[in-house]
């Protein structure tokens, strides 16, 4: 096969004068035309929309964890509790009724941890103490030495001074006694603890939820025994929770009252108030 013969043609330039009448706006177009097929580097890493919902969607997921409690009258919650109200519904009539001031918010406690993970938060101090004690000790017999001077030496007339010193009475022998000494410690620790362990279900909307929230107070000490057997004690208020349950997620959960004693000496009219406990589960946004 013969090659094709392609005839060139001569090209004709136009005079400067005409190129340069060439109108703006042409230019402008020519310019837009040629850039419109490159890349624009500020959008090549750009994650769009679809792709930002299926990284969420994939990502893991957190769990937040609100504890709250209220206290309010007995009375007062007595009645609430005969309009038989929703936990969600509960929950706003005490966020109401503390902004009216006929209620009190005790705690808020926030932690946060994985799906299936356990986690506790702490805000306490640490109370050491004695649970054991060696008994006291003191000598049976206290023993003196004295030796008297020679008869003959010793003058009819002699001073008080000079005539020999009966034995010191033991009870005033305060170097020989030891009282009893602690020989076992423990440490309890007093404030408010929050052990959680939140599961999330397959269609993140259902809770499984462990939690044990308590409140640890030192209020006084007590003694036992008398003398060198005289031992103290701590005196601590608990108010304590531990249980299991299904919630939904972003929904007020109404854990159980977690009242003081009723004899309390933090609050002497503990035995006239209730104590509600709440929780609220959320996933939380990454």
């Amino acid at each position: 096969m013969r090659p094709a013969l392609v005839t060139l043609l001569p090209m004709k330039l136009l005079p400067t004068t005409t190129i340069m009448k060439i109108p703006p706006l042409l230019i402008a177009a020519l310019l837009v035309t040629s850039l419109h097929g490159q890349e624009d580097p500020f959008t090549k890493n750009k994650v769009k929309p679809a792709e930002v919902e299926t990284i969420a969607s994939e990502s893991p997921k957190n769990i937040s964890i609100c504890y709250e409690t209220f206290s309010m009258p007995l009375a007062q919650a007595a009645k609430l509790q005969r309009e038989r109200l929703a936990d969600s519904d509960l929950y706003a009539r005490l966020v109401a009724a503390v902004e009216k001031q006929t209620a009190r918010q005790e705690t808020f406690t926030m932690l946060r941890s994985r799906s299936g993970q356990k986690a506790t938060t702490e805000s306490i101090s640490e109370q050491i103490y004695a649970t054991e004690y060696e008994p006291p000790r003191m000598p049976a017999t206290v023993g003196v030495a004295i030796t008297p001077p020679k008869a003959e030496a010793m003058p009819t007339s002699a001073s008080d001074g000079q005539k020999p010193k009966e034995a010191s009475d033991p009870k005033t022998l305060e170097g020989l006694k030891t009282p009893a000494l602690p020989s076992d410690f423990e440490t309890r620790n007093t404030g408010v603890t929050l052990e959680i362990e939140p599961t999330l279900d397959e269609t993140a909307k259902l809770l499984g939820l462990r939690v044990a929230p308590q409140h640890i107070a030192l209020v006084g000490h007590s003694t036992h025994g008398q003398g060198l057997s005289m031992t103290e004690m701590p005196i601590f208020e608990v108010q304590r929770l531990n249980t299991e349950a299904n919630l939904h997620i972003n929904q007020p959960y109404l854990l159980g009252t977690v009242n003081r004693p009723p004899s309390s000496t933090v609050d002497p009219d503990s035995a006239n108030r209730v104590w509600f406990a709440f929780l609220t589960g959320k996933i939380a946004k990454p």
